[in-house]
Protein backbone atom coordinates (compact mmCIF):
# COMPACT_ATOMS: atom_id res chain seq x y z
CA UNK A 1 0.00 0.00 0.00
CA UNK A 2 2.73 2.44 0.47
CA UNK A 3 2.75 4.94 3.14
CA UNK A 4 0.38 6.64 4.17
CA UNK A 5 -0.37 10.13 6.42
CA UNK A 6 -1.80 9.48 9.77
CA UNK A 7 -2.66 13.03 10.97
CA UNK A 8 -1.89 16.47 9.76
CA UNK A 9 -1.84 19.42 12.70
CA UNK A 10 -3.12 22.24 12.43
CA UNK A 11 -6.37 20.34 10.94
CA UNK A 12 -6.92 23.58 8.86
CA UNK A 13 -4.18 23.33 6.35
CA UNK A 14 -5.48 22.74 3.32
CA UNK A 15 -3.43 20.05 1.86
CA UNK A 16 -4.36 18.29 -1.68
CA UNK A 17 -4.23 14.80 -2.56
CA UNK A 18 -1.21 15.44 -4.66
CA UNK A 19 0.40 16.99 -1.98
CA UNK A 20 0.01 14.47 0.73
CA UNK A 21 1.00 11.84 -1.75
CA UNK A 22 4.31 13.81 -2.45
CA UNK A 23 5.12 14.78 1.23
CA UNK A 24 4.20 11.00 1.94
CA UNK A 25 7.06 9.48 -0.20
CA UNK A 26 9.51 12.09 0.32
CA UNK A 27 8.72 11.28 4.26
CA UNK A 28 11.02 7.60 3.72
CA UNK A 29 14.27 6.64 2.40
CA UNK A 30 13.78 5.60 -1.29
CA UNK A 31 16.29 3.20 -0.80
CA UNK A 32 16.83 -0.07 1.77
CA UNK A 33 20.08 0.82 3.16
CA UNK A 34 19.66 -0.22 6.62
CA UNK A 35 18.96 2.41 8.24
CA UNK A 36 17.62 2.22 12.21
CA UNK A 37 17.48 4.54 14.84
CA UNK A 38 16.79 7.96 14.30
CA UNK A 39 17.71 10.18 11.25
CA UNK A 40 16.61 13.35 9.94
CA UNK A 41 17.23 14.89 6.44
CA UNK A 42 14.94 17.71 4.37
CA UNK A 43 13.17 18.29 1.19
CA UNK A 44 12.22 20.68 -0.93
CA UNK A 45 9.49 20.49 -3.44
CA UNK A 46 6.38 22.55 -4.80
CA UNK A 47 2.68 22.07 -2.69
CA UNK A 48 -0.43 23.41 -4.30
CA UNK A 49 -2.69 23.40 -1.33
CA UNK A 50 -3.09 26.53 0.83
CA UNK A 51 -0.73 25.75 3.71
CA UNK A 52 -0.94 29.29 5.42
CA UNK A 53 -2.34 28.84 8.82
CA UNK A 54 -2.93 32.41 9.81
CA UNK A 55 -3.68 35.64 8.03
CA UNK A 56 -0.41 37.27 8.91
CA UNK A 57 1.69 34.56 7.24
CA UNK A 58 2.31 36.34 3.94
CA UNK A 59 2.33 39.91 4.60
CA UNK A 60 5.13 38.43 7.12
CA UNK A 61 6.73 36.65 4.24
CA UNK A 62 6.90 39.85 1.92
CA UNK A 63 8.46 41.90 4.66
CA UNK A 64 11.26 39.05 5.31
CA UNK A 65 12.13 38.67 1.28
CA UNK A 66 12.54 42.64 1.57
CA UNK A 67 15.33 42.11 4.50
CA UNK A 68 16.68 38.59 4.48
CA UNK A 69 19.84 37.64 2.86
CA UNK A 70 19.14 37.10 -0.58
CA UNK A 71 19.91 33.46 -0.34
CA UNK A 72 17.28 32.81 2.50
CA UNK A 73 14.66 34.83 0.35
CA UNK A 74 11.69 32.39 -0.25
CA UNK A 75 10.29 31.38 -3.75
CA UNK A 76 6.30 31.43 -4.54
CA UNK A 77 5.07 27.60 -4.25
CA UNK A 78 8.14 25.81 -2.73
CA UNK A 79 7.88 24.79 0.62
CA UNK A 80 10.80 22.72 2.39
CA UNK A 81 9.97 19.32 4.23
CA UNK A 82 12.01 18.99 7.57
CA UNK A 83 12.05 14.82 8.37
CA UNK A 84 12.20 13.21 11.48
CA UNK A 85 12.61 9.70 10.59
CA UNK A 86 12.32 6.25 12.77
CA UNK A 87 13.19 2.70 11.88
CA UNK A 88 13.13 0.11 14.56
CA UNK A 89 13.24 -3.22 15.00
CA UNK A 90 9.55 -4.49 16.85
CA UNK A 91 8.43 -7.67 16.49
CA UNK A 92 4.38 -6.76 16.69
CA UNK A 93 4.97 -5.03 13.09
CA UNK A 94 3.84 -7.57 10.26
CA UNK A 95 7.41 -6.68 8.28
CA UNK A 96 9.27 -6.62 11.75
CA UNK A 97 10.00 -2.83 11.86
CA UNK A 98 8.35 0.29 12.69
CA UNK A 99 8.54 2.74 10.78
CA UNK A 100 7.05 6.64 11.06
CA UNK A 101 8.08 10.24 10.18
CA UNK A 102 6.95 13.42 11.39
CA UNK A 103 7.44 16.03 8.89
CA UNK A 104 7.25 20.00 9.16
CA UNK A 105 6.56 21.94 6.02
CA UNK A 106 7.81 25.48 6.08
CA UNK A 107 8.65 28.33 3.65
CA UNK A 108 11.63 29.25 5.31
CA UNK A 109 15.18 27.63 4.86
CA UNK A 110 16.07 27.53 8.51
CA UNK A 111 17.48 24.28 8.58
CA UNK A 112 18.58 24.11 11.85
CA UNK A 113 15.92 25.41 13.53
CA UNK A 114 13.75 23.32 12.16
CA UNK A 115 15.82 20.67 13.02
CA UNK A 116 16.06 21.70 16.64
CA UNK A 117 12.34 21.76 16.59
CA UNK A 118 11.92 18.28 15.73
CA UNK A 119 14.49 17.26 17.87
CA UNK A 120 12.22 18.64 20.70
CA UNK A 121 8.60 17.54 19.32
CA UNK A 122 9.57 14.36 17.38
CA UNK A 123 10.22 12.51 20.26
CA UNK A 124 6.81 14.16 21.89
CA UNK A 125 5.09 12.72 19.58
CA UNK A 126 6.56 8.90 19.31
CA UNK A 127 6.10 8.69 23.26
CA UNK A 128 2.38 10.86 23.54
CA UNK A 129 0.86 10.52 19.74
CA UNK A 130 -1.00 13.52 18.73
CA UNK A 131 -1.19 15.71 22.36
CA UNK A 132 1.97 16.27 21.44
CA UNK A 133 1.74 17.85 17.78
CA UNK A 134 -1.35 19.61 19.13
CA UNK A 135 0.53 21.60 22.11
CA UNK A 136 3.61 22.26 19.83
CA UNK A 137 1.43 24.12 17.45
CA UNK A 138 -0.14 25.96 19.91
CA UNK A 139 3.43 27.52 21.47
CA UNK A 140 4.59 27.64 17.57
CA UNK A 141 1.55 29.37 17.21
CA UNK A 142 2.23 31.98 19.96
CA UNK A 143 5.75 33.16 18.55
CA UNK A 144 6.08 36.53 16.90
CA UNK A 145 6.38 37.29 13.37
CA UNK A 146 9.80 36.78 11.51
CA UNK A 147 12.00 39.87 12.64
CA UNK A 148 15.22 40.20 10.27
CA UNK A 149 18.39 40.86 12.00
CA UNK A 150 16.99 40.57 15.46
CA UNK A 151 17.64 37.85 17.95
CA UNK A 152 14.40 35.39 18.67
CA UNK A 153 13.70 33.39 21.05
CA UNK A 154 11.21 30.85 20.13
CA UNK A 155 9.60 29.10 23.33
CA UNK A 156 8.79 24.95 23.05
CA UNK A 157 8.58 22.49 25.78
CA UNK A 158 9.97 24.65 28.09
CA UNK A 159 13.22 25.23 25.50
CA UNK A 160 14.15 28.13 24.12
CA UNK A 161 15.64 28.46 20.57
CA UNK A 162 17.88 31.12 20.48
CA UNK A 163 18.52 32.77 17.16
CA UNK A 164 19.24 35.52 14.82
CA UNK A 165 18.01 35.68 10.93
CA UNK A 166 21.05 37.36 8.90
CA UNK A 167 19.56 40.19 6.93
CA UNK A 168 20.12 41.98 3.29
CA UNK A 169 22.27 44.39 5.09
CA UNK A 170 24.19 41.98 7.26
CA UNK A 171 26.64 40.39 3.95
CA UNK A 172 27.11 37.67 6.50
CA UNK A 173 29.11 34.38 5.59
CA UNK A 174 26.60 31.40 4.98
CA UNK A 175 26.94 29.97 8.91
CA UNK A 176 28.62 33.03 10.32
CA UNK A 177 27.88 33.43 14.12
CA UNK A 178 25.11 35.88 15.17
CA UNK A 179 24.16 37.54 18.53
CA UNK A 180 21.97 36.34 20.36
CA UNK A 181 19.83 37.04 23.64
CA UNK A 182 20.99 33.91 25.64
CA UNK A 183 21.88 36.58 28.40
CA UNK A 184 18.26 37.36 29.38
CA UNK A 185 17.46 33.94 29.98
CA UNK A 186 18.27 30.51 32.48
CA UNK A 187 21.16 29.34 30.25
CA UNK A 188 19.92 25.41 31.48
CA UNK A 189 16.95 26.30 28.99
CA UNK A 190 18.13 27.78 26.30
CA UNK A 191 19.20 25.97 22.97
CA UNK A 192 21.53 28.60 21.02
CA UNK A 193 21.77 28.03 17.35
CA UNK A 194 24.59 30.19 16.01
CA UNK A 195 23.92 29.78 12.13
CA UNK A 196 19.54 28.91 11.36
CA UNK A 197 20.62 27.33 7.92
CA UNK A 198 23.69 25.99 7.73
CA UNK A 199 25.56 23.03 7.56
CA UNK A 200 29.30 21.34 7.65
CA UNK A 201 30.34 21.28 4.64
CA UNK A 202 33.20 19.84 5.85
CA UNK A 203 31.40 16.66 6.58
CA UNK A 204 30.13 16.57 3.00
CA UNK A 205 32.79 17.81 1.03
CA UNK A 206 35.84 15.38 2.39
CA UNK A 207 35.81 13.01 -0.12
CA UNK A 208 35.70 16.24 -2.85
CA UNK A 209 38.45 18.95 -1.83
CA UNK A 210 39.82 18.54 -5.09
CA UNK A 211 36.65 19.19 -7.05
CA UNK A 212 35.25 22.30 -4.64
CA UNK A 213 36.25 24.44 -7.71
CA UNK A 214 34.11 22.79 -9.87
CA UNK A 215 31.56 22.20 -7.50
CA UNK A 216 31.32 26.42 -6.73
CA UNK A 217 31.01 26.85 -11.15
CA UNK A 218 28.87 24.26 -11.44
CA UNK A 219 26.71 26.07 -9.30
CA UNK A 220 27.31 29.52 -10.28
CA UNK A 221 26.45 28.88 -13.81
CA UNK A 222 23.49 25.98 -13.07
CA UNK A 223 24.67 22.96 -14.32
CA UNK A 224 22.37 20.35 -14.30
CA UNK A 225 23.93 17.95 -11.27
CA UNK A 226 22.71 14.99 -9.39
CA UNK A 227 24.10 13.20 -6.46
CA UNK A 228 23.45 9.60 -5.37
CA UNK A 229 23.95 9.18 -2.03
CA UNK A 230 23.71 6.14 0.37
CA UNK A 231 21.27 8.09 3.01
CA UNK A 232 18.71 11.22 1.94
CA UNK A 233 20.54 12.60 5.29
CA UNK A 234 23.69 12.60 2.79
CA UNK A 235 22.44 13.47 0.13
CA UNK A 236 20.28 16.34 1.56
CA UNK A 237 22.97 18.24 3.09
CA UNK A 238 25.20 17.81 0.38
CA UNK A 239 22.96 19.30 -2.07
CA UNK A 240 22.15 22.57 0.24
CA UNK A 241 26.18 22.74 0.69
CA UNK A 242 26.31 22.66 -2.55
CA UNK A 243 23.59 25.73 -3.39
CA UNK A 244 25.38 27.58 0.13
CA UNK A 245 28.84 27.58 -1.71
CA UNK A 246 27.65 30.61 -3.76
CA UNK A 247 26.75 32.42 -1.00
CA UNK A 248 25.38 35.20 -0.64
CA UNK A 249 24.34 34.72 -4.56
CA UNK A 250 21.30 33.87 -4.35
CA UNK A 251 20.56 29.96 -6.72
CA UNK A 252 17.87 30.85 -8.38
CA UNK A 253 17.21 27.37 -10.39
CA UNK A 254 15.66 24.30 -8.79
CA UNK A 255 16.69 22.02 -6.47
CA UNK A 256 15.39 19.06 -4.97
CA UNK A 257 17.84 17.79 -1.84
CA UNK A 258 15.69 14.61 -1.85
CA UNK A 259 14.10 13.15 -4.61
CA UNK A 260 12.70 10.23 -5.56
CA UNK A 261 10.99 7.84 -8.45
CA UNK A 262 7.61 8.12 -6.66
CA UNK A 263 7.80 12.13 -8.06
CA UNK A 264 5.54 13.85 -10.37
CA UNK A 265 7.99 14.94 -12.19
CA UNK A 266 10.27 11.78 -12.57
CA UNK A 267 9.65 10.61 -15.92
CA UNK A 268 10.76 15.05 -17.21
CA UNK A 269 14.16 14.61 -15.51
CA UNK A 270 15.09 11.15 -16.76
CA UNK A 271 13.73 11.22 -20.35
CA UNK A 272 16.68 11.00 -22.69
CA UNK A 273 15.15 12.69 -25.79
CA UNK A 274 15.64 15.57 -24.36
CA UNK A 275 18.81 17.74 -22.43
CA UNK A 276 18.22 17.34 -18.49
CA UNK A 277 16.71 20.35 -16.99
CA UNK A 278 18.52 22.99 -14.59
CA UNK A 279 18.18 21.51 -11.48
CA UNK A 280 20.23 19.72 -8.62
CA UNK A 281 18.80 16.66 -7.60
CA UNK A 282 19.28 14.61 -4.52
CA UNK A 283 18.93 10.22 -4.67
CA UNK A 284 19.26 7.71 -2.92
CA UNK A 285 17.97 4.71 -4.92
CA UNK A 286 20.49 2.39 -6.64
CA UNK A 287 17.86 2.43 -10.47
CA UNK A 288 19.10 6.28 -10.48
CA UNK A 289 22.47 5.19 -11.28
CA UNK A 290 20.88 3.88 -14.56
CA UNK A 291 18.75 6.32 -15.45
CA UNK A 292 20.62 9.40 -14.65
CA UNK A 293 23.54 8.16 -16.89
CA UNK A 294 22.73 11.07 -19.39
CA UNK A 295 23.42 13.86 -17.07
CA UNK A 296 25.93 15.62 -17.46
CA UNK A 297 27.49 15.98 -14.08
CA UNK A 298 26.73 13.06 -11.56
CA UNK A 299 28.59 12.97 -7.63
CA UNK A 300 28.86 9.23 -5.93
CA UNK A 301 29.05 9.34 -2.13
CA UNK A 302 30.67 6.33 -0.95
CA UNK A 303 28.94 4.58 2.42
CA UNK A 304 31.80 6.14 4.27
CA UNK A 305 31.81 10.00 4.03
CA UNK A 306 34.11 10.61 7.19
CA UNK A 307 37.63 9.26 5.33
CA UNK A 308 39.17 10.96 2.77
CA UNK A 309 42.60 9.86 0.48
CA UNK A 310 45.17 12.40 2.03
CA UNK A 311 47.70 11.42 -0.69
CA UNK A 312 45.47 11.18 -4.14
CA UNK A 313 41.48 13.25 -4.29
CA UNK A 314 39.13 10.79 -6.77
CA UNK A 315 39.44 11.93 -10.25
CA UNK A 316 36.78 13.14 -12.64
CA UNK A 317 35.62 10.58 -14.59
CA UNK A 318 33.27 10.56 -17.83
CA UNK A 319 29.84 9.86 -17.80
CA UNK A 320 29.74 7.87 -20.70
CA UNK A 321 31.46 5.16 -18.49
CA UNK A 322 29.01 4.90 -16.02
CA UNK A 323 27.32 1.73 -15.86
CA UNK A 324 24.34 0.30 -13.70
CA UNK A 325 26.46 -1.06 -11.36
CA UNK A 326 24.81 -0.49 -7.51
CA UNK A 327 28.78 -0.27 -5.96
CA UNK A 328 29.42 2.14 -8.22
CA UNK A 329 32.67 4.20 -6.43
CA UNK A 330 32.70 7.63 -4.86
CA UNK A 331 33.61 10.54 -7.02
CA UNK A 332 32.60 12.85 -9.40
CA UNK A 333 31.53 11.86 -13.17
CA UNK A 334 31.51 15.14 -15.32
CA UNK A 335 33.52 15.88 -18.62
CA UNK A 336 33.41 19.56 -17.48
CA UNK A 337 36.71 21.35 -18.27
CA UNK A 338 36.92 24.14 -15.19
CA UNK A 339 37.66 27.50 -16.41
CA UNK A 340 39.57 28.34 -13.27
CA UNK A 341 42.80 26.63 -11.67
CA UNK A 342 41.90 25.31 -8.04
CA UNK A 343 43.33 26.40 -5.32
CA UNK A 344 46.20 23.70 -4.31
CA UNK A 345 47.02 25.83 -1.14
CA UNK A 346 43.19 25.48 0.22
CA UNK A 347 43.74 21.80 -0.70
CA UNK A 348 46.81 21.43 1.16
CA UNK A 349 45.55 23.49 4.27
CA UNK A 350 42.33 20.91 4.63
CA UNK A 351 43.98 17.91 4.51
CA UNK A 352 46.30 18.73 6.88
CA UNK A 353 43.53 19.93 9.09
CA UNK A 354 41.97 16.35 8.52
CA UNK A 355 45.85 15.10 9.53
CA UNK A 356 45.80 17.27 12.55
CA UNK A 357 42.52 16.75 13.29
CA UNK A 358 41.46 20.48 12.95
CA UNK A 359 38.01 20.86 14.28
CA UNK A 360 34.95 20.20 11.49
CA UNK A 361 33.79 23.83 12.49
CA UNK A 362 37.58 25.56 11.39
CA UNK A 363 37.78 23.31 8.15
CA UNK A 364 34.09 24.19 7.18
CA UNK A 365 34.76 27.85 7.77
CA UNK A 366 37.95 27.49 5.84
CA UNK A 367 35.40 26.28 2.77
CA UNK A 368 33.03 28.74 3.48
CA UNK A 369 35.52 31.92 3.75
CA UNK A 370 36.85 31.18 0.51
CA UNK A 371 34.64 30.78 -1.89
CA UNK A 372 32.32 33.85 -0.24
CA UNK A 373 35.29 35.96 -0.80
CA UNK A 374 35.77 34.13 -4.16
CA UNK A 375 31.77 34.88 -4.78
CA UNK A 376 32.27 38.34 -4.22
CA UNK A 377 35.35 39.10 -6.30
CA UNK A 378 33.31 37.58 -9.09
CA UNK A 379 30.41 39.74 -8.33
CA UNK A 380 31.97 42.99 -8.01
CA UNK A 381 32.76 43.97 -11.92
CA UNK A 382 29.36 42.89 -12.45
CA UNK A 383 28.34 45.33 -9.32
CA UNK A 384 30.76 48.43 -10.80
CA UNK A 385 29.45 47.69 -14.61
CA UNK A 386 25.69 47.81 -13.72
CA UNK A 387 26.19 51.56 -11.82
CA UNK A 388 27.54 52.69 -15.18
CA UNK A 389 24.43 51.95 -17.13
CA UNK A 390 22.80 54.42 -13.96
CA UNK A 391 21.72 57.98 -15.39
CA UNK A 392 23.23 60.74 -14.67
CA UNK A 393 21.68 63.37 -11.80
CA UNK A 394 21.77 66.25 -14.12
CA UNK A 395 20.14 64.08 -17.13
CA UNK A 396 17.08 63.49 -14.75
CA UNK A 397 14.23 65.84 -15.56
CA UNK A 398 11.75 66.79 -12.51
CA UNK A 399 8.75 66.66 -15.67
CA UNK A 400 9.05 63.59 -17.60
CA UNK A 401 8.89 60.23 -17.06
CA UNK A 402 11.44 58.59 -14.02
CA UNK A 403 14.51 57.36 -15.85
CA UNK A 404 15.34 53.44 -15.76
CA UNK A 405 18.53 51.54 -15.79
CA UNK A 406 19.76 50.83 -19.37
CA UNK A 407 20.04 46.97 -20.63
CA UNK A 408 22.98 45.23 -20.05
CA UNK A 409 25.65 45.43 -22.80
CA UNK A 410 27.25 41.55 -22.93
CA UNK A 411 30.02 42.74 -24.48
CA UNK A 412 30.64 46.19 -23.07
CA UNK A 413 31.22 44.09 -19.72
CA UNK A 414 33.52 41.99 -20.93
CA UNK A 415 35.34 44.42 -22.25
CA UNK A 416 36.14 45.51 -18.72
CA UNK A 417 37.06 42.06 -17.62
CA UNK A 418 41.14 42.75 -18.61
CA UNK A 419 41.65 45.99 -16.74
CA UNK A 420 38.95 45.74 -13.68
CA UNK A 421 37.73 42.34 -13.80
CA UNK A 422 38.49 40.17 -10.20
CA UNK A 423 42.07 39.73 -10.66
CA UNK A 424 41.76 43.08 -8.49
CA UNK A 425 40.43 41.12 -5.31
CA UNK A 426 41.43 37.09 -6.17
CA UNK A 427 44.58 35.53 -6.79
CA UNK A 428 42.77 32.80 -8.47
CA UNK A 429 44.45 32.28 -12.03
CA UNK A 430 42.19 30.95 -15.04
CA UNK A 431 39.83 31.93 -17.65
CA UNK A 432 37.62 34.56 -15.65
CA UNK A 433 36.41 35.90 -19.30
CA UNK A 434 34.98 32.48 -20.24
CA UNK A 435 33.41 31.82 -17.16
CA UNK A 436 31.89 35.14 -17.43
CA UNK A 437 29.98 34.33 -20.70
CA UNK A 438 28.77 31.10 -19.42
CA UNK A 439 27.48 32.15 -16.15
CA UNK A 440 25.63 35.51 -18.02
CA UNK A 441 23.52 32.79 -20.25
CA UNK A 442 22.31 31.18 -16.56
CA UNK A 443 19.35 31.89 -14.43
CA UNK A 444 21.53 33.16 -11.75
CA UNK A 445 22.72 36.15 -13.38
CA UNK A 446 19.27 36.47 -15.31
CA UNK A 447 17.74 36.51 -11.63
CA UNK A 448 20.23 38.64 -9.70
CA UNK A 449 20.17 41.11 -12.76
CA UNK A 450 16.26 41.52 -12.25
CA UNK A 451 16.50 41.92 -8.77
CA UNK A 452 18.93 44.77 -8.85
CA UNK A 453 17.32 46.36 -11.96
CA UNK A 454 14.05 46.67 -10.31
CA UNK A 455 16.09 47.88 -6.47
CA UNK A 456 17.63 51.03 -9.09
CA UNK A 457 14.57 51.55 -10.43
CA UNK A 458 12.90 52.03 -7.27
CA UNK A 459 15.92 54.54 -6.49
CA UNK A 460 15.21 56.24 -9.30
CA UNK A 461 11.76 56.85 -9.02
CA UNK A 462 12.40 58.35 -5.52
CA UNK A 463 15.43 60.56 -7.05
CA UNK A 464 13.14 61.46 -9.48
CA UNK A 465 10.04 62.77 -7.08
CA UNK A 466 13.06 64.49 -5.36
CA UNK A 467 13.94 66.42 -8.28
CA UNK A 468 9.83 67.06 -9.08
CA UNK A 469 9.68 68.69 -5.71
CA UNK A 470 12.88 70.86 -5.74
CA UNK A 471 12.03 72.22 -9.03
CA UNK A 472 10.74 75.33 -10.03
CA UNK A 473 7.26 75.21 -10.73
CA UNK A 474 6.30 78.56 -11.08
CA UNK A 475 8.66 78.75 -14.42
CA UNK A 476 7.61 75.60 -15.54
CA UNK A 477 3.81 76.88 -15.30
CA UNK A 478 4.32 79.93 -17.41
CA UNK A 479 2.48 79.44 -20.52
CA UNK A 480 0.74 76.09 -19.93
CA UNK A 481 -2.40 75.24 -20.81
CA UNK A 482 -5.16 74.07 -17.92
CA UNK A 483 -4.59 70.54 -19.25
CA UNK A 484 -1.26 70.87 -19.15
CA UNK A 485 -1.51 71.71 -15.70
CA UNK A 486 -3.96 69.05 -14.59
CA UNK A 487 -1.82 66.80 -16.30
CA UNK A 488 1.01 67.49 -13.79
CA UNK A 489 -0.65 66.93 -10.72
CA UNK A 490 -1.91 63.59 -11.97
CA UNK A 491 1.81 62.54 -12.45
CA UNK A 492 2.72 63.95 -9.72
CA UNK A 493 0.46 62.00 -7.33
CA UNK A 494 1.08 58.62 -9.94
CA UNK A 495 4.50 59.41 -8.48
CA UNK A 496 4.48 59.30 -5.24
CA UNK A 497 2.24 56.60 -5.23
CA UNK A 498 4.56 54.60 -7.34
CA UNK A 499 7.05 55.34 -4.80
CA UNK A 500 4.84 54.41 -1.86
CA UNK A 501 4.43 50.77 -3.70
CA UNK A 502 7.70 49.67 -3.66
CA UNK A 503 8.28 50.07 -0.46
CA UNK A 504 10.83 53.42 -0.63
CA UNK A 505 9.63 56.23 2.07
CA UNK A 506 9.04 59.73 0.74
CA UNK A 507 11.15 62.48 2.77
CA UNK A 508 8.02 64.64 4.90
CA UNK A 509 10.31 67.72 3.40
CA UNK A 510 9.51 66.47 -0.40
CA UNK A 511 5.86 65.62 0.33
CA UNK A 512 5.09 69.40 2.11
CA UNK A 513 6.90 70.96 -1.05
CA UNK A 514 4.92 68.97 -3.94
CA UNK A 515 2.15 69.85 -1.85
CA UNK A 516 2.85 73.74 -2.44
CA UNK A 517 3.53 73.40 -5.65
CA UNK A 518 0.49 71.73 -6.49
CA UNK A 519 -1.50 74.26 -4.74
CA UNK A 520 0.20 76.75 -6.83
CA UNK A 521 -0.94 74.80 -9.74
CA UNK A 522 -4.32 74.58 -8.37
CA UNK A 523 -4.39 78.51 -7.92
CA UNK A 524 -3.61 79.20 -11.71
CA UNK A 525 -6.60 76.70 -12.52
CA UNK A 526 -10.28 78.23 -13.08
CA UNK A 527 -13.28 77.78 -10.10
CA UNK A 528 -14.40 74.58 -11.78
CA UNK A 529 -11.26 72.67 -12.38
CA UNK A 530 -9.96 73.71 -8.28
CA UNK A 531 -13.30 71.80 -7.53
CA UNK A 532 -12.53 69.00 -9.62
CA UNK A 533 -9.18 68.35 -8.16
CA UNK A 534 -9.63 69.22 -4.80
CA UNK A 535 -13.52 66.49 -4.82
CA UNK A 536 -11.61 64.58 -7.10
CA UNK A 537 -8.62 63.53 -4.25
CA UNK A 538 -6.12 64.98 -6.52
CA UNK A 539 -4.17 67.00 -3.77
CA UNK A 540 -1.32 64.41 -2.19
Amino acid sequence: MGQSMEMVCPEQVGLTEQDKSTICYLAFPDSNAGILGDSQFHFRCHLEGDIRTNSRSQSSIDSYNCQCAPSLQTDQGIFFGYVYFRQIKDRNVRRGYFQKSVVLIARLPFLNVYREILRLVAPEFFDNGRKALDFACKEIDRWAAVRVGNPLSLPLFGHNLCCTIPSLLDGALPGASYPSNLSALPSSTNIPITSIHDFDFIKSFQGFLAHLHVFWELMLCNESLAVIAPTPTACSEFVQCLVWIVWPLKFATDYRPFFTIHDGDFKDYTTKSQAPPRIILGVTNPFFVKTLQHWPHIVKIGDNTDTVDVKESPKVKQPGKLNSSVDLKQGLYSEYKSFLEKDKVLIKRLLKGIQSKRPVEAQSSLIKKYYYELTRSFMIPLERYVSTLMPLLRDISPFKSPPTLRDFDFDEFLDTIAVAGPSLTSGTKGDWAGLYMSFLKSENFHHWFAMKKREINNKLKLVHLQALAEADMEMWMAGKSELELIDLILKTRNCVQAVRMVGETVPTEAIAKLKRSIGKIVDKLPSDLKDLVRNGSLIL
